[in-house]
């Protein structure tokens, strides 16, 4: 059906002339142009049939402002391309002052192409940059909405046109990263993996910018499984906002806002400075345009349609084709004058420059490595490949096989050994490279090969300079000393190197470590420590079995791997902490390691061959015995370190630990001066443990705040001396934590004993209290001590009844113990008591009050666990003393064991408990006659100004403990004769 209204008579007529044109084998210039022109307003006003549109294609791609019929003729006889006053159409809903259009009227154009100028326009909110006029942009929609709104403006034939404008700043919801697209979209000419989101909704017109550009809608895509669409838009004038017409809404997507045009500044033919900044910009550009694909590319294609002699034309192709941030591309479209808007422009291209220059770079050393690396590659493969055809180069297979019979040629290996390496060589000739086996193979051939077989280090035979190597690293420890000073003399005279498993034993701090590295610096053996605190994996001594991924051997050798000697210093570190579960028992693994009978012929389960590890000197160190089984102690040769007196510690202090604190502090002895009395309070009011690690502890922190107060001052005075005095010492380490020498300072009451034991720590004094008091229905008898004739008949009779029965009592008496004691303890302290009420019995018959009291035994610091087979005496003592209302003798203490029949036992530590004695200043001592041997064996000075008494039966120790004059002991003492050792204080 043909329609005869005005519009579609002028589109006929248009066409016609198009046919006519075309036909024209040689057009006019004139001709030509009103061809483009009509193809143009002809695809922006009406929607053609299909072929229409074919036939008119090429047309499309043709940039000309599409306008009104007269128009293209002016423009098209050279009258000028500013576009003529906009003059509303009839019909044409204006928007005046103070009303609002509908959004029905937001987008109509007038017939020269333009929007009328007192219309409203849709704004199209730009998220990244603004659009500049010339030439084609494509902008990605991600909004659903959005998008569907635009092509329902298109139906309507009212979204020819939209207002471009910028938001204010980039939305929150717009990440700067790419949208990924979801899975199954399809159609990869129109979707691409990394979409950008150019435009998109606002809330409110308010957050776009004042100034923006009139966009021509050419074309419009929906994307393929997936929400938006890519529009194809030409941007053409200037425009600024002046007001807002509506909001958007939910069914209105953009807002609708009143805008005007804006003029371009005129193009001055005579100014220097506009010609100089277009020529500065046309050679930056030139500069871009070889540094940069990018640039090029898009250049290329837009220099054809484009004029860059226009100075504004050349603003707007450099801004547009920028990469600038947002606020400077917004600068650039909203400058009026000429020359401020080219110097922006020139600006953003120096930037770009500068940037493409850097990107250049990076790609040129980038291209550079990888070239290097590739030439490398090329090089070496066309070698191997060269070497190969001449000979002269095996393949991985022989390569290999040849390394590991050179790593044994120099090597006395053993025959077994010997053995199994020539199966794995014949074996690993016969594998494939690509198989799990052969790597197998190869990792157990590196592990045989790399051990040091039969292979010593030559042995220190200089008595001499061992000796002066232990006694420069180490104060005291004579026992150690001389045994490693044994073992050279019987290496030295049977001319062999010797293996043997010593154990030092001692509390932390002693220097048990230390010593370890000191003996293998004085042997010249190479020294290896691993700890075996905690540790509960056999596979960790014995290795693991090859059948297992991951599988390697076993710590002894990793250690003569990395020692690559056959008789290495190992130090086996905390053996009394092993541990056991399902996993296994490594103190039976140790069992063969260092029994000297067996470890000739070690088998690893990795290595599955004998080694002989009979030429390793094994040093194991551990705090405790108890916890060794006792198979495996019996391997070991045991060396106690008891640990240090004041003395020593002195002289330790003095010589090794004062000069290493200072050096690892960074002060010299010419910047810190520690008085002697200083260093004394500190070792007796800071440091009282066996070792001397918390007096090192206390010394770094002296010569840290020392190290702090020289940086603080000034330079000139950073040199002086600094002296540390006794009442210094609570400014830089505190108060003391010993606050007296002993509990009871002034003399133990009655029922209080001060008694020695034994930790893992070293010795320690501990004070046993007795306590306790008569029923209120009992009367307490005065206690006192007789002799009579009838005693004996006495005791007899009531030995008969069944004297410390529950009859004989009463049922009244009862004893509580304290104090976090374990039941070696309790055991004690019910031995103490019923003895106690038998001795108590026999020395004085009246006296009740152990039998009906109710009695509490406590020993003091309950926090800290007790336990130990050495404090019967002591209790038992305490519990006479509270029974007699006596008091013991002062600076005495007493350890021993005691049984029901009153004999004393021997008991260990007594090293440790003498130096604990000392420490506490305790001048006498009640020590088990058995252990006097041992007494003896200690050092002199640490006995000076002890008077010791050995006692095998409690009837001397209660003559000893106790003022015989005000309690004497009715009868001849029992056991051995007392032995009385007195060493001089000098």
């Amino acid at each position: 059906k043909i329609k005869t209204t005005p519009r579609h008579i002028v589109l006929r007529c248009c066409l016609a002339f198009l046919c006519q044109a075309r036909s024209n084998k040689k057009p006019s210039g004139r001709s030509f142009q009103l061809e483009q022109s009509l193809c143009s307003s002809m695809l922006s006003f009406i929607r053609l049939p299909l072929a229409t549109r074919q036939v008119l294609q090429p047309a499309r791609s043709l940039r000309v402002l599409p306008g009104s019929f007269s128009r293209w003729a002016r423009s098209s006889s050279g009258s000028g391309n500013k576009p003529p006053a906009e003059t509303p159409q009839a019909g044409t809903p204006q928007v005046e002052p103070g009303e609002t259009s509908t959004s029905s009227d937001a987008g109509k154009v007038e017939s020269n192409g333009g929007p009328a100028s007192s219309q409203a326009l849709f704004a199209l909110p730009l998220y990244r940059k603004p659009a500049f006029s010339g030439f084609y942009q494509i902008v990605q929609v991600s909004e659903q909405g959005v998008f569907d709104f635009l092509q329902s403006l298109r139906k309507n034939g009212q979204g020819d046109y939209l207002g471009g404008f910028m938001t204010k700043a980039l939305p929150s919801k717009v990440a700067q990263s790419d949208v990924v697209p979801p899975k199954g979209a399809t159609a990869p000419g129109l979707v691409s993996s990394n979409l950008r989101r150019d435009a998109g909704r606002v809330n409110s017109a308010t957050e776009l910018e004042e100034v923006g550009t009139v966009l021509q809608v050419i074309n419009l895509i929906q994307y393929p499984n997936r929400e938006g669409g890519q529009v194809t838009v030409m941007p053409h004038r200037r425009i600024r906002r002046t007001r807002v017409v509506s909001g958007p809404s939910p069914n209105v997507a953009l807002a609708a806002v009143a805008v005007e045009y804006l003029e371009e500044p005129p193009v001055p033919t005579d100014n220097e400075e506009v010609k100089a900044l277009r020529l500065e910009i046309i050679a930056k550009m030139k500069e871009l345009l070889k540094t940069s694909f990018l640039y090029k590319e898009q250049f290329e294609q837009v220099i054809k349609f484009y004029d860059i002699d226009n100075p504004q034309k050349l603003a707007d192709l450099v801004a547009g084709m920028s990469l600038a941030q947002r606020g400077e591309l917004q600068a650039v479209l909203e400058e009026n004058d000429l020359v401020e808007r080219l110097r922006k422009v020139l600006t953003i291209a120096q930037k770009d420059l500068e940037f493409a220059k850097l990107q250049s770079r990076v790609k040129s050393e980038v291209e550079e490595k990888v070239g290097k690396d590739q030439k490398r590659l090329m090089l070496l493969e066309q070698m191997k490949q060269i070497t190969k055809e001449l000979g002269l180069q095996k393949d991985d297979k022989e390569a290999l096989v040849t390394q590991f019979r050179d790593a044994i040629k120099d090597k006395t290996v053993p025959e077994e050994v010997t053995k199994v390496i020539e199966a794995e060589l014949t074996k690993l000739g016969q594998l494939e490279p690509a198989s799990s086996e052969f790597n197998v193979c190869r990792t157990y051939l590196e592990w045989l090969t790399c051990l040091p077989w039969n292979k010593f280090t030559e042995e220190n035979k200089d008595i001499a300079r061992a000796e002066q190597i232990l006694n420069e690293d180490h104060f005291g420890l004579e026992d150690v000393k001389e045994r490693i000073l044994e073992h050279i003399a019987v290496s030295f005279l049977k001319a062999s190197t010797q293996g043997k498993i010593m154990c030092m034993v001692g509390p932390p701090g002693v220097g048990k470590t230390s010593i370890s590295k000191s003996i293998a610096r004085a042997l010249d053996r190479k020294f290896y420590r691993f700890s075996v605190g905690g540790l509960h994996d056999v596979s960790e001594l014995r290795g693991h079995r090859r059948t297992y991924v991951g599988a390697m051997p076993g710590k002894l050798i990793q250690c003569l791997k990395v020692t690559q000697t056959s008789n290495p210093v190992i130090l086996i570190d905390e053996i009394d902490k092993l541990g056991r579960d399902f996993r296994g028992d490594p103190s039976s693994a140790l069992l063969e390691i260092l029994d000297p009978e067996q470890n000739d012929s070690f088998r690893d389960h990795y290595m599955d061959v004998p080694i002989d590890l009979s030429n390793v000197l094994f040093v194991c160190t551990a705090n405790v015995l108890d916890t060794i089984p006792g198979p495996l102690l019996d391997r070991m040769e045991v060396i106690r370190i008891a640990g240090y007196v004041f003395e020593e510690k002195l002289a330790i202090a003095n010589q090794y630990l004062v000069p290493q604190t200072q050096e690892q502090s960074g002060i010299g002895a010419d910047q810190l001066n520690l008085e002697e009395a200083a260093l004394r309070k500190m070792i007796s009011d800071y440091a009282r443990e066996a070792g001397v690690r918390q007096l090192r502890k206390l010394l770094e922190q002296v010569s840290r705040k020392v190290a702090l107060h020289i940086v603080r001052k000034p330079e000139d005075t950073s040199k002086d001396l600094t002296t540390v005095g006794p009442e210094d010492l609570t400014t830089y380490i505190g108060q003391p934590k010993y606050l007296s020498d002993r509990l009871y300072s002034a003399g133990t009451p009655p029922g209080v004993v001060m008694g020695l034991a034994w930790t893992s720590l070293g010795g320690a004094s501990l004070y046993v209290e007795a306590r306790g008091r008569l029923p209120f229905a009992v009367s307490a008898p005065k206690p006192q001590v007789t002799w009579d004739d009838d005693a004996e008949e006495k005791k007899s009779q009531e030995d008969d009844i069944g004297f410390g029965s529950e009859a004989s009592r009463g049922g009244l008496g009862s004893m509580q113990v304290t104090g976090q004691l374990g039941s070696v303890m309790n055991e004690s302290s019910s031995i103490a008591l019923t003895y106690s009420c038998m001795f108590l019995h026999e020395i004085s018959p009246s006296n009740s009050f152990l039998e009906k009291a109710k009695l509490h035994l406590n020993v003091p610091e309950g926090a800290t666990p007790k336990d130990g087979p050495s404090a019967g005496v002591t209790m038992a003592t305490a519990l006479m003393s509270l029974a007699l209302d006596k008091p013991v003798r002062s600076n005495l203490a007493m350890t021993g064991e005691l049984t029901l029949t009153g004999k004393v036992l021997k008991v260990g530590g007594i090293k440790e408990k003498v130096i604990a004695a000392r420490r506490e200043q305790v001048q006498t001592l009640i020590l088990p006659r058995q252990n006097e041997a041992d007494f003896l064996e200690l050092k002199e000075y640490l006995r000076a100004g002890m008077t010791s008494h050995f006692v095998d039966h409690f009837d001397d120790v209660y003559r000893l403990a106790f003022d015989e004059p005000e309690v004497p002991l009715p009868f001849e003492p029992r056991g051995l004769a007392v032995s009385t050792v007195v060493t001089p204080a000098d």
